[in-house]
């Protein structure tokens, strides 16, 4: 009895010491189990970082560089309440005698570029910078005077408004492919009036003058308004004016 009970006394210390590393590495495991994760979460968000940076310069690119965010601010609506009675009647009477004034030529000459031959574009344009109507230009005369009487196209007004702050410069205007011309950006209020046809979307761009210094410029109609915010020289900025048909049309 006391041989058996010597040997199981001696034989218990080697095998707590050979369970005790195992004890330990099994806690060690299970430590490290615990926190693999910790790394691969820190170089997803650094991607997702990287990710944000890249999206954040690509917008601005798009914006031209400038600090206007909101795209919802660059659609204008242009309506019957946006119709110039005054001026939509003069141009039937100009086109009725064959004759083309400032405004009816810009139209014709954006009609043009999308019907006529190329080979007789510098004509046609030559002819209406002064008022004139050529052979090849004589169709789009007709149909546009046509067009107005039975109400297809009609003169619209937008009116440009002073800013949120005193603002001093000026813009370049080119109304689909058209140079309008130079305009201020301060205190003043004026209104731009063109021919369009109803159900027609129009594309503006707006150019700060090589001298100007974060301008806001605005523009409002009777049932929308549109803003272009710290727009320095050498940006551009662009709206888009739709043309709704609110009334009917009514045919001969």
């Amino acid at each position: 009895m006391s041989a058996v009970s010597s040997h199981r006394s001696s034989a218990h210390p080697p095998n707590s010491s050979t369970t005790a590393p195992k004890r330990r590495r099994r806690r060690h495991h299970s430590h490290r189990s615990g926190i693999w994760w910790v790394p691969l979460a820190i170089r997803v968000s650094l991607w997702l970082g990287v990710i944000a940076l890249v999206a954040v310069v690509v917008t601005l690119l798009m914006n031209g560089g400038f600090d206007d965010p909101n795209p919802q601010s660059k659609t204008i609506q242009l309506t019957d309440q946006d119709i110039d009675p005054e001026t939509t009647n003069l141009g039937k009477t100009y086109l009725h005698q064959n004759q083309v004034d400032q405004r009816l030529a810009f139209y014709l000459w954006a009609e043009a570029q999308h019907r006529l031959p190329a080979d007789t574009l510098t004509e046609v344009r030559n002819a209406l910078t002064h008022g004139a109507v050529t052979l090849a230009s004589g169709p789009l005369v007709k149909e546009m005077s046509d067009d107005l009487d039975q109400g297809r196209v009609a003169a619209y007004t937008i009116w440009f408004e002073p800013g949120d702050q005193p603002a001093t410069g000026a813009v370049n205007l080119v109304l689909n492919g058209f140079e309008l011309g130079q305009y201020p950006v301060g205190a003043d209020r004026y209104a731009i009036t063109f021919y369009a046809k109803t159900g027609s979307v129009l594309h503006l761009q707006i150019a700060a003058a090589p001298d100007s210094k974060s301008v806001v410029f605005r523009a409002a109609t009777a049932n929308s308004e549109a803003v272009t915010r710290k727009l320095s020289a050498g940006k551009t900025d662009s709206w888009d004016m739709l043309v709704q048909q609110t009334y009917e049309v009514h045919n001969p």
